[in-house]
């Protein structure tokens, strides 16, 4: 192989003709042209290899080179270089790194660093990989009890972080976790694989929004990480789960509360600069004023039955209040339901939700309806044919609400969203449309005497 002709591929940026070119090439030879070449770009030509010749060339490399191929991962340029890629790019040039390789990544940079290389890593933007860190003890699966144990007080690991002690297999397969009472209860020479308890463990490219989930449904002290052969490569403690659900709680209650994601930070009321803020805002109520102008815009052509019926103006208001209200608060509960692990977006799930649901919309439309009815009466003296419009709109309404509230959220889950992008605001605009729709639509049955 030309190695001249390598390094001027890389340096030029034309990846995709070094990789052709290194298709062919024994890992001997490669092994020396890389020592003919600077970490720098040592480190693209090494990411260009298919996995399993990255290992072999990696093992074949003195500890001292190892640990410069490692370090020049966190060079500025590098990380530059492989953001500019796009995604397919990205994919179509880059396989994912041997586990024994991202393991020497992790451990030998500085904790500041590792997010760095984990761009070169080829870990997406927001996944597990880029937050993973190598803080872990991780023993073979033949490993007895007393020598676990022994390798637990030799550590220097904190304390928080030997709770458990992750189980492997040949090649670094993850088989599980062994805690740490389970090894002071157990016999010494009983083997680890016979403790293991199976899971939990998230893949690398899994988004950090699942790893929260499971940190706020269990109280992990560590969460392995795993690549796509299931082979250990990192952990995620508890400290850092904890920032995880703080920020992904953070994120959905802005959504949930109307505000779209600007692309940057989570939103600050304090210190985020105020056109941050009106961005984030202004976009979710400019899509809502559509629904606010196709709602106007029905009521508008209501104008017979207003003229005739102008009372009927009167309980606009509370009828599309409380259509949202309602949803909303089905919505949250579901939500709700879902981030616990109680259901799953699934069928049989949603029916179950459903058939709680149902009675206790129509309990609560009834309810309403006969509240709003007598306080219709009261305040306003209206007449039976009124009541009966307001009435029966309200009980429509409060159950439809409750009931669609209780679905979307399903909806979104099944289509990969997050549920809490459907937020009070558009439920209550969807509900505003409905709920004139029953409104009217009943006014003109019930009112027909008075409309003709």
């Amino acid at each position: 192989m030309d190695c001249r002709k390598l390094l001027l591929l890389v340096v030029e940026g034309d990846l995709a003709s070094a990789k052709t070119l290194l298709n062919d090439v024994g890992v001997a030879e490669l092994v020396a042209c890389l020592r003919r070449m600077k970490p720098r770009n040592q480190v693209v030509v090494f990411r260009l290899l298919d996995k399993e010749r990255a290992l072999e060339v990696f093992e074949s490399l003195t500890r001292g080179e190892q640990r410069d191929l490692v370090q020049a991962m966190e060079d500025p340029d590098l990380v530059k270089l492989f953001a500019q890629l796009d995604t397919e790019e990205q994919v179509r040039l880059f396989e994912e790194l041997p586990a024994k390789v991202v393991k020497r990544v992790t451990q030998e940079l500085p904790p500041e660093s590792r997010q760095a290389a984990s761009a070169i890593l080829g870990y997406p933007e927001g996944s597990a990989g880029r937050v993973m860190n190598p803080d872990y003890l991780a023993l073979p699966e033949e490993t007895t009890v007393a020598e676990a144990l022994e390798q637990v007080s030799r550590s220097q690991l904190p304390q928080e972080n030997l709770e458990v002690v992750f189980v492997l297999g040949p090649g670094r397969l993850y088989r599980g976790y062994v805690p740490l009472a389970f090894l002071l209860k157990a016999a010494p020479q009983q083997p680890l694989k016979d403790l293991a308890i199976a899971g939990p463990a998230v893949s690398v490219y899994d988004l950090q929004d699942r790893v929260a989930e499971l940190f706020k449904r269990h109280q992990y002290p560590l969460i392995a990480v795993v690549d796509r052969e299931k082979r250990l490569v990192g952990a995620i403690d508890a400290q850092r789960g904890l920032e995880l659900v703080e920020a992904y709680e953070a994120a959905r209650l802005t959504t949930f509360g109307g505000i779209l994601p600007s692309g940057g930070p989570d939103i600050d009321l304090l210190s985020s600069p105020l056109r941050v803020i009106l961005r984030a805002r202004v976009i979710w109520l400019a899509i809502l004023t559509l629904f606010g102008v196709i709602a106007s815009n029905f009521v508008a052509a209501q104008e017979a039955i207003l003229t005739e019926v102008i009372i009927l103006a009167a309980f606009i208001a509370p009828i599309i209040d409380m259509g949202g209200n309602t949803g909303s608060q089905a919505a949250t509960l579901v939500i709700r339901s879902l981030a616990l692990g109680q259901i799953r977006p699934r069928l049989s799930d949603y029916l179950l939700v459903f058939r709680r649901e149902l009675p206790i919309a129509l309990g609560l439309g009834v309810i309403i309806a006969i509240l709003e009815a007598l306080l219709a009466f009261v305040t306003k003296g209206v007449g039976v044919p009124i009541l009966a419009v307001v009435g029966t709109t309200m009980l429509t309404v409060t159950a439809l609400g409750g009931l669609i509230g209780s679905v979307l959220p399903f909806l979104a889950r099944r289509l990969g969203f997050d549920p809490a992008t459907l937020s009070g605001p558009v439920i209550t605009s969807i509900m505003d449309i409905l709920g004139l729709l029953v409104y009217f639509s009943y006014a003109s049955i019930f009112l027909r005497d008075l409309l003709e």
